[in-house]
C-alpha cells in the first residue's frame, strides 16, 4: 500500500515541477519580448481613474484612464517630450516610520 502511495505522489509532484517549470518558461519569453507600448508615466487619481503617457512607436499619447473609459486627451511627439517622474517617489518604509514618531512626539508633546 505504501509502494502505490509513494509512487502516486512521485508522479504529482513530477507533474507539479513540469507545471512549475512551464510558467516559468513562458513568463520568461513574455518578458523579454520587445512591446510596441511603453508606459512612461501613471498618475493616479483614485482607484481606477488616473492619467498616463503611453509611447507608441515615436508618438505619446496622454490618456485619461476610468474604470470604464479610456479618453485621448493628446498626442505629442515623443522629441517634444522630458521624461521625468510624475508623481513623488513612494517613501521607503524607514522615512515613513520616522515621519509618524516625529507625528506622534509632537501630538504628545
Amino acid at each position: 500500500m505504501s509502494i502505490i502511495f509513494l509512487k502516486a505522489a512521485g508522479a504529482l509532484g513530477f507533474i507539479l515541477l513540469l507545471i512549475a517549470g512551464m510558467a516559468f518558461a513562458y513568463k520568461k519569453k513574455q518578458s523579454s519580448a520587445p512591446g510596441l507600448f511603453q508606459l512612461m508615466a501613471y498618475h493616479s487619481f483614485g482607484p481606477r481613474r488616473g492619467v498616463a503617457a503611453l509611447r507608441v512607436g515615436h508618438e505619446v499619447l496622454i490618456l485619461g484612464v476610468t474604470n470604464n473609459d479610456l479618453k485621448l486627451f493628446r498626442v505629442m511627439d515623443v522629441n517634444k517630450v522630458q521624461e521625468s517622474p510624475v508623481s513623488p517617489p513612494v517613501p521607503v518604509p524607514g522615512d515613513m516610520v520616522e515621519r509618524l514618531r516625529k507625528i506622534k512626539e509632537g501630538l504628545d508633546g
